[in-house]
């Protein structure tokens, strides 16, 4: 089952399931995400996730100490605890918390925009980095991670580290611009004529006005959207980024390196959004082909995409 689907439509009955097996009031809510973050993977593999999410919630309220009851008979005992039901969930229901958005290839501003937008409250932790100054490293909590609304969400931007950076930063920073390029920033330099190669199919060859109009670039766009704004298993929750200059190799992803290329280095960027410890498989890559930093080619492999 859908996991937000889940969470949304049964988030008020599990605080009063919570509440009616003896949770303090003021404590259901927690205890109810809690459960909700470690059965995600229960949920969303079950048709009904009810029977194992209300056996984790008994299992987490059993240690927790029982309420304080008034004495009285068992009739009195029942309207008792159903009073408390119908105060416990108006004092603890809030709305059901939202995985942390995906921070990938944001400046500060703009992870503060959207994170606003989705109701959290943001502060932020410059580190020093010899990324581009601004760009977002990570949060606290990472993407993916399920926060309430009005929760703080601690970001992390690159700030100058006063020392010595070496000198793939530059590299790096030009890569992060055409990533930043292809979600819809600033376009990076372009040649008079631009070739778009997309995996092993025919150039596609754009004028310098036409190469830099996002509309021109939309199966790039959308791949690197995607990869951006889904969560990663990583730590960060956001996808890696690689960045090298090199000579591409002869094969990527089972494709053949564009004959017309011959020997020319380019600034190979892959969008990696696998386990830090699984190199398996094929990520998002494309490699820029310049002279003097100026772009004349791009070439895509969208790894199966």
């Amino acid at each position: 089952m859908d996991f937000d689907h889940y969470v949304a439509a049964r988030y008020g009955r599990l605080i009063e399931h919570a509440v009616l097996l003896g949770c303090a009031e003021g404590e259901a809510g927690t205890v109810v995400d809690r459960v909700l973050l470690e059965q995600r993977k229960q949920i969303r593999r079950a048709d009904d996730p009810d029977p194992i999410v209300r056996t984790a919630i008994e299992r987490a309220v059993s240690g927790s100490p029982p309420p304080t009851r008034r004495r009285g008979g068992p009739l009195l005992a029942f309207g008792a605890v159903a009073a408390v039901v119908a105060v416990g969930i108006a004092v603890t229901y809030r709305p059901a918390p939202q995985p942390v958005p995906s921070l990938f290839a944001m400046e500060g501003s703009q992870a503060q925009q959207l994170l606003e937008d989705d109701g959290y409250a943001v502060q932020f932790l410059p580190t020093a980095s010899c990324e581009p100054e601004g760009l977002v490293l990570g949060s606290d909590p990472p993407a993916g991670r399920f926060l309430g609304r009005g929760d703080t969400v601690t970001v992390r931007t690159a700030a100058p580290t006063g020392g010595y950076c070496p000198v793939q930063a530059l590299a790096r920073a030009d890569g992060w611009a055409f990533v930043q390029f292809a979600l819809g920033g600033p376009a990076p330099m372009f040649a008079d004529t631009v070739q778009l190669i997309v995996d092993d199919g025919d150039p596609v060859t754009l004028t310098h006005d036409e190469a830099t109009a996002h509309d021109r670039w939309g199966t790039l766009s959308d791949l690197v959207a995607k990869a951006a704004r889904q969560t990663s298993p990583t730590l960060s929750g956001m996808p890696s980024l690689h960045v090298e200059a090199t000579l591409p190799t002869t094969t990527t992803c089972g494709l053949p390196r564009p004959a017309a290329m011959g020997v020319r280095f380019a600034l190979r960027v892959q969008v990696d959004d696998r386990d830090t410890t699984d190199e398996q498989g094929c990520v998002l890559t494309f490699d820029l082909y310049r002279s003097e930093r100026v772009i004349d080619t791009v070439v895509v492999y969208t790894a199966g995409s």
